[in-house]
């Protein structure tokens, strides 16, 4: 396959992720930011690799572009890896928004896989909390099971394409909020 083909592949699989993407779980977790901005609640944001990255940009969009007070707990890395080490690495996360979140905050968790245990404790902790989840293409996968408020999947098995999905959901859910 040339380079070009590869580019070509990817572009279709993304605009064809992106085409049948549920909208309506989308302006679910339009809602439940505008109640966390409305009430003065802070948004947590937790994901993996490059799912961290989007957990980060996402963060970012949210205050910047939607007055949305938001926290990549990724990029809180003295807290994460201290309470990893401390209390296990499937905790890092999770025990970081114990110690912080509010009755009016919720829950953004990323995963492709949506079985990174670490991201999988925060949904089990935090299912009290409201909860919006960006994973991949499996509705059997523990994120999926979960009970979110708003379940975004990626419908494409490409790894690469779910993380374009997914960012592409957060910059839509940030404009639509702006």
């Amino acid at each position: 396959m040339t380079t070009l083909t590869s580019t070509q592949s990817h572009i279709q699989s993304l605009v064809g992720a992106l085409l049948v993407l549920n909208v309506y779980e989308i302006e679910k977790a339009i809602r439940i930011l505008k109640e966390v901005r409305d009430s003065g609640g802070f948004v947590w944001i937790v994901g993996n690799g490059g799912s961290a990255a989007t957990a980060s940009h996402f963060a970012n969009d949210l205050e910047k572009m939607a007055s949305v007070r938001a926290i990549a707990v990724p990029d809180m890395m003295s807290k994460v890896l201290a309470y990893g080490n401390d209390n296990g690495w499937e905790r890092m996360f999770s025990d970081v928004i114990q110690r912080n979140i509010g009755v009016n905050d919720a829950v953004v968790l990323i995963s492709c896989s949506g079985n990174s245990p670490n991201v999988v404790h925060v949904a089990k902790d935090h299912a009290h909390n409201r909860m919006i989840v960006l994973t991949g293409n499996d509705e059997g996968s523990a994120l999926a099971l979960i009970g979110a408020d708003a379940l975004i999947l990626a419908p494409v098995e490409d790894i690469k394409v779910q993380e374009d999905v997914h960012l592409a959901v957060c910059h839509a859910i940030a404009g639509a909020l702006s």
